[in-house]
C-alpha cells in the first residue's frame, strides 16, 4: 500500500497537527530529565572536585611526617672546584655539625703479575694438560677451564668473558727484553686481606696460580695489596674496605673519589633542612586554602537581583548537600587541637606561627599577635626548636596521622565521597534508561497519532468525497427544471 501523507486525503493540515502534539508530549518530560541529567553531572564533577582537592590536602600532609621533617642536609665544601673529593648524605637522626675531612687514601683493590720471562709471547702454551682454576677474593669466586694447550692469550680471553667474573681484569703486557711477555690481572674487590688469589686443580697450572697445588712454586705473585679507604675526621683516622663510609659518622654515609690536597682538606656540614621544612609547612597552607576555596564554590548559595526573580548567579553544585561543609569542619576543628605528646610550647599550629585568618584561611601572618608575628614564631621554632616541629606533625598523635586519617574516610573506597558518586553514578544511569523508554513511548505516541488522525483523514475524505458527489446530483436536478 502507497505511504500517503497525513491531510491528502481531507486536506487538513493534519501532519503539522501531529507534529506539534508529539512535540508537546515530548517537552513536558523530555525537559525534566535533560534537566535531572545536567543536575547529576554537575553534582558528579563536583564530589570529582571536591575529591581531588581533599587528595591534594592529605599529599600535602603525608610530606610532613617525622622522617620528612627530621630531614637532616649533608653539605660538602670541596678543596677545589675542579674535582669532588667527597660526597654525603645523613639520616634524619645525624646529630648537626661540621666536621673537618681529610681523605688520606682511597680503597683499592690488588693485582697480580706473572715473573719475567715466565713467557715468550702472547701464544706461548700455559699447560700442556687440562685443569681448572680458581679466582677469588672478599668471599667472591669463579672458576675458568683451562684447556690442554691453551695460549696465554686464550686464557686472558676466557678469563674476561666468564659470566660469574666479579671484576678481574686480565690483560697481557709485551714488554719484550728481560721482561717478555707479563700476564697482569687485576681486582676490584678493594679493602685490606682482599687480595685476588688464583689456585687450581692440577699442579700443571701452577705457573698461573698465586697458590701451588702442590710444593711447587707458584707462577702469580701479589705485586699490589688491596688498600682501605683511610679518612681522617677532625683529626681521627677512619677506615673502610670501599670508598663508602658508613657510619664513621654516626647515621652518616659518604663516599670518597679523591685524595684531597695536602693541607687542603673538605668541609662536611651536617645542618636541618629548615628551608625544605619551611616549604613544606608552605604547601600545607596553600592546599588547605585550596580546599577552603573549593567548597566555597561548590556549596555556594544562588544570588538573585533586588526583584527576587533574577538569577545573578547560580548557585554551586553541591549547595544542597550538607555534608560537604560539614567535612570542611571535620577538618578545620582537627587544625585548632593541640598535639598532646608534641613539645608544651609547641603543640598547636599557632606556636610554629600558623593562624586562621577571618575568611578561614591559614597563613603564616606577618602581623604581631601578642609579643610575636605568625613569621617570627616560625623563625624561632625553626632555628630553636626544629625536632620539636617534626614532633607536632610526625608523632602518632600529630597533625600528620589525625588529618591523614580523616581525609582517609572522606576520599578512601567505600567512604562518603565515594558512596556520593556511586549514588549519583546510578542515578544516571537510571536517568538514561528512562531517556532511552521515553523516546521509545514518544515514538510509540507519535504511531499512534498518525495511526488515529490518518483513519480520520481517510473518513473525512470519504465524506467530502460524498458530499460532492451529492452537491453534482443536486445541482443536476436543478437544471432538468
Amino acid at each position: 500500500m502507497a505511504i500517503r501523507a497525513l491531510g491528502s486525503a481531507s486536506g487538513l493540515d493534519l501532519e503539522s497537527l501531529v507534529t506539534q502534539l508529539v512535540r508537546a508530549e515530548r517537552m513536558t518530560k523530555e525537559s525534566r530529565l535533560e534537566d535531572a541529567k545536567k543536575s547529576l553531572d554537575s553534582s558528579l564533577s563536583g564530589y570529582g572536585k571536591l575529591k581531588s582537592a581533599m587528595s591534594r590536602f592529605q599529599d600535602a600532609v603525608k610530606a610532613l611526617s617525622l622522617d620528612n621533617l627530621n630531614a637532616r642536609t649533608a653539605t660538602v665544601k670541596q678543596p677545589t672546584d675542579t674535582k669532588t673529593y667527597l660526597e654525603a648524605t645523613a639520616k634524619t637522626t645525624a646529630a648537626p655539625g661540621v666536621f673537618d675531612m681529610k681523605v688520606k687514601t682511597l680503597a683499592s683493590g690488588s693485582r697480580v703479575e706473572s715473573a719475567n720471562l715466565a713467557f715468550a709471547s702472547s701464544s706461548s702454551v700455559v699447560s700442556t694438560t687440562a685443569g681448572e682454576l680458581t679466582f677469588g677474593a672478599g668471599g667472591k669466586s669463579f672458576k675458568v677451564d683451562v684447556s690442554a694447550n691453551m695460549t696465554l692469550d686464550q686464557l686472558r680471553q676466557a678469563i674476561n668473558s666468564n659470566k660469574d667474573n666479579f671484576g678481574v681484569s686480565a690483560n697481557i703486557i709485551n714488554a719484550g727484553g728481560t721482561v717478555g711477555t707479563k700476564l697482569v690481572l687485576t681486582s676490584t674487590v678493594t679493602g685490606s686481606g682482599n687480595e685476588l688469589s688464583i689456585t687450581n686443580n692440577n699442579a700443571a697450572l701452577d705457573g698461573i696460580s698465586t697458590v701451588p697445588n702442590s710444593t711447587g712454586t707458584a707462577g702469580l705473585t701479589v705485586t699490589k695489596a688491596a688498600t682501605d679507604a683511610e679518612v681522617i675526621i677532625d683529626g681521627i683516622s677512619t677506615f673502610s674496605k670501599t670508598n663508602t663510609f658508613t657510619n664513621a659518622l654516626q647515621d652518616t654515609e659518604f663516599t670518597v673519589q679523591n685524595v684531597t690536597p695536602d693541607g687542603n682538606n673538605a668541609t662536611l656540614t651536617i645542618a636541618t633542612d629548615k628551608k625544605g621544612t619551611e616549604d613544606k609547612l608552605k604547601a600545607f597552607i596553600d592546599s588547605y586554602n585550596g580546599l577552603v576555596t573549593e567548597v566555597e564554590s561548590l556549596t555556594r548559595n544562588r544570588v538573585l537581583g533586588p526583584n527576587g526573580k533574577t538569577v545573578v548567579s547560580e548557585g554551586g553544585p553541591l549547595n544542597s548537600d550538607p555534608t560537604v561543609r560539614s567535612m570542611l569542619n571535620m577538618v578545620t576543628g582537627a587544625l585548632g587541637k593541640a598535639v598532646g605528646s608534641a613539645e608544651p610550647g609547641l603543640n598547636n599550629l599557632f606556636a610554629v606561627g600558623i593562624t586562621m585568618t577571618n575568611n578561614g584561611r591559614l597563613e603564616i601572618s606577618s602581623s604581631r599577635i601578642g609579643s610575636a608575628s605568625g613569621r617570627e614564631r616560625l623563625d624561632a621554632a625553626l632555628k630553636d626548636n626544629f625536632d620539636g616541629i617534626s614532633k607536632l606533625f610526625g608523632n602518632p598523635d600529630g597533625f600528620n596521622a589525625t588529618i591523614t586519617n580523616l581525609v582517609t574516610q572522606f576520599t578512601q573506597k567505600g567512604g562518603l565521597l565515594d558512596n556520593r558518586e556511586t549514588s549519583l553514578k546510578n542515578s544516571l544511569t537510571k536517568n538514561t534508561k528512562d531517556r532511552e523508554a521515553y523516546t521509545r513511548y514518544i515514538e510509540s505516541y507519535e504511531n499512534t497519532l498518525r495511526q488515529r488522525y490518518g483513519a480520520l483523514d481517510s473518513q473525512l475524505g470519504q465524506l467530502q468525497g460524498t458530499s460532492a458527489m451529492l452537491s453534482s446530483q443536486l445541482a443536476s436536478l436543478s437544471n432538468l427544471r
